[in-house]
């Protein structure tokens, strides 16, 4: 294996690591839009000091990635200043387990001390989709990050390299909607991750039946990361009841709660 930096000219890497092989073939037509504004996305923020490293096999293979990004242009709602933070880290499903995401970590360690520090927002026993094992906090404390601020199953870690400041959470905020009687979903996506794009379709065809009024909002703005408290998820009525990307059933779940 090997740890490669990406650029502009390296965006099928990326593509292939986030739409590899065992995404099913319907999702992936789906995902087609969310992955070309990804592409579109990461350019503009490489300019403002995003950077994507892969770890490669010997003939190539697409293996994983990971993106980080000085902690003030963070994907998620959090607040800092002496740290890198990481977007995500992400090792196609046929790799698990098989020491992929070390050298990943690693470099990004490194690449942090000039800055002090480096953070993420991770899950303790959660699962995105309700099977997705993305972002466990397990992995990231086998490495020396410490929990520094919490939300229920989403935990802020730290791993301090000299900085000597921890980063916060912003909390998720309800919020007063104006409406009638027909339930309103709040679809939270940004375009670092085309997967928010599958959930806001999935979401939209899904609250039909209910006869909701579904709308995505896009959180590319760090100013509308701020104003929810939240980067992707969902709000029904103006109240975050998903603070991660969810299945359809759990979705439902909540806005038949939010009817009763």
């Amino acid at each position: 294996m090997h740890v490669r930096m990406l650029s502009e000219d390296d965006l099928d890497i990326v593509a292939g690591i986030c739409l590899d092989p065992s995404v099913p073939a319907k999702w992936r037509e789906i995902m087609k839009p969310a992955m070309e504004a990804r592409r579109d996305w990461l350019k503009a923020m490489m300019q403002k000091g995003l950077q994507v490293t892969a770890v490669l096999g010997p003939k190539g293979e697409k293996k994983g990635l990971i993106e980080h990004v000085p902690i003030q242009l963070a994907s998620e709602p959090v607040s800092g200043t002496k740290s890198l933070f990481i977007n995500c880290i992400w090792v196609v499903e046929a790799f698990w387990r098989t020491g992929a995401a070390k050298p990943l970590i690693e470099h990004c360690i490194k690449r942090a001390e000039e800055f002090g520090g480096v953070s993420v927002l991770a899950y303790d026993s959660d699962r995105w989709f309700g099977f997705m094992p993305y972002m466990p906090s397990s992995f990231f404390e086998k490495f020396g990050f410490v929990a520094v601020d919490r939300d229920e199953s989403r935990v802020l870690l730290h791993l301090d390299l000299g900085g000597g400041e921890k980063p916060t959470l912003i909390p998720p905020k309800t919020r007063i909607l104006d409406r009638n009687d027909r339930p309103i979903v709040e679809v939270l996506f940004n375009n670092q991750c085309p997967w928010s794009g599958w959930m806001a379709d999935k979401v939209r065809r899904a609250m039909k039946k209910y006869k909701a009024i579904v709308e995505a909002v896009n959180t590319d703005d760090r100013s509308v990361v701020e104003e929810y408290g939240l980067s992707r998820g969902v709000c029904v009525n103006g109240v975050p009841v998903m603070k991660r990307m969810a299945t359809v059933k759990e979705i439902e779940a909540a806005v038949k709660t939010a009817l009763e």
